[in-house]
């Protein structure tokens, strides 16, 4: 009998225990696309440096490649991560600060240079 009553208590705080983990609030919860009716993109490539761009109008869960060309092609983070200028990666929210990605833009600028031409001497 001891056996069948500790046996029904774990089954009990266990289905207690999802119950109240599922129920609770999603924090820093990210948008999914489905979640972006009718997207307008306000970032605009023109005179920007081939690379990525985080969008701050979207929290950073949105970013966009910036061609050579100046074309842009919006890319979206995973859920609950958002993309970090710094690093240029999709990276957990609480790892950066999105409004402060503009000031990290200039690294695109570093990507793709090429050293100077060497001179014989």
């Amino acid at each position: 009998m001891r056996t069948w009553c500790v046996g029904v208590s774990a089954v009990t705080v266990l289905f207690l225990a999802v119950a109240y983990v599922s129920s609770g609030p999603t924090l820093h919860r990210a948008k999914r696309w489905e979640e972006f009716p009718n997207v307008t993109f306000t970032f605009d490539c023109s005179g920007r440096s081939l690379g990525f761009y985080a969008d701050t109008e979207f929290n950073c869960q949105i970013f966009h490649l910036c061609d050579a060309d100046g074309r842009r092609i919006p890319y979206i983070c995973a859920n609950e991560t958002g993309f970090n200028q710094q690093y240029r990666v999709c990276d957990w929210a609480y790892n950066f600060d999105c409004n402060e990605a503009p000031t990290w833009y200039y690294l695109n600028d570093l990507t793709y240079v090429t050293d100077p031409p060497k001179v014989k001497v």
